[in-house]
């Protein structure tokens, strides 16, 4: 192979850019086409999957490109840091979304180490992304074969979905997980029964253990936490004091691909985004049922905006999923 270089881009081009306007340009761009403002550099990396991630699907690259706002800022830079759509539409790269973070960086007092230093600092980033994004598809398959990325069980699915109703998705609106006492069976109960709504939808033959419906020792939360890994905190209810749970709001975008990726895929009968859709209202509708019980612990997040917003995020993941696997050359996982 020929023309391999830096990832972050040449040091001689990087030395070349005019930063006050480069950085301008770029800011302008992402904000545009993101929605928002820069913000952490890994999050916003995970964020930048919705366009360059190998597998996504075409039709909603299409028809999300064309409707791009054209850009009106000047001093855009080229390749590696912006993608070019159309005329006067351009992308910011995982590579651009670095520079903002370098430029912003600058220390002028020590501009050869900086371009070296945090040149090859980029470059290890990019590369470990870019290498789990190219083998994210072939390393689920591997795992679900093998048995070692088992999809998640759906009442494990409907705790998850129902954080993310709750909007429970930092550790100041985090679901209390009481350590004993009648609070504790009282929430449980609240808590569980939209989770067993959800289920009944997608798996109504499926036998339900009622007793493991808790949130302090029932196998549902920990299987959510085997699968979602460091994007579901859970603190221990340990010594008769109470524990929490909440889904990290840097991961919420990931969580959320993740369940619907499973309720999709696996050795399952997979949930068509109509069965979905039936089974998210449900679980909308008892956990409001429910408000009473929890609003009596300060435990009730909700937001109907937020709520219709996460549901249209799910179905257009289980959409785009379904449209996936039915394209040619590509099997159900």
């Amino acid at each position: 192979m020929t023309g391999l270089g830096p990832l972050l881009g040449d040091p001689k081009d990087l030395a070349r850019l005019d930063a006050a306007v480069t950085l301008h340009a770029l800011i302008s761009i992402w904000t545009e086409t993101m929605g928002a403002e820069p913000a952490d550099l890994e999050g916003d990396l995970v964020l930048a999957r919705r366009w360059f991630d190998p597998v996504a699907q075409g039709q909603r690259l299409r028809r999300e490109l064309l409707a791009l706002d054209a850009t009106t800022v000047d001093g855009v830079p080229g390749p590696p840091w912006t993608m070019e759509v159309t005329p006067a539409r351009y992308l910011v790269t995982p590579e651009g979304r670095c520079l903002i973070d370098y430029l912003s960086s600058q220390n002028a007092d020590h501009p050869g180490r900086r371009t070296a230093l945090m040149a090859d600092a980029y470059d290890r980033l990019l590369g470990s992304l870019y290498r789990e994004w190219s083998r994210h598809r072939i390393e689920s398959v591997v795992g679900l074969l093998a048995g070692t990325d088992k999809p998640l069980q759906i009442p494990a699915a409907g705790v998850v979905i129902a954080l993310l109703v709750n909007r429970c998705t930092d550790e100041r609106r985090a679901l209390t997980r009481f350590a004993g006492g009648p609070n504790k069976d009282l929430v449980d109960r609240a808590f569980f029964a939209p989770v067993q709504r959800f289920a009944d939808v997608l798996s109504p033959s499926g036998r339900r253990d009622r007793a493991n419906q808790t949130l302090v020792s029932g196998w549902m939360l920990y299987e959510a936490r085997r699968r979602l890994g460091s994007g579901l905190r859970v603190q221990d209810a340990r010594g008769g004091n109470d524990g929490k749970v909440w889904v990290r709001a840097d991961a919420v975008t990931d969580v959320i691909h993740r369940v619907a990726q499973d309720l999709s895929r696996g050795h399952r009968a997979h949930a068509t985004p109509d069965l979905f859709a039936e089974a998210f209202d449900a679980l909308v509708e008892e956990l409001r049922v429910q408000l009473p019980s929890l609003a009596a612990f300060g435990l009730i997040h909700e937001r109907p905006r937020d709520t219709a917003r996460l549901r249209a995020q799910l179905l257009e993941h289980l959409t785009e999923l379904q449209l996936s696997d039915n394209e040619p050359g590509n099997g159900a996982s």
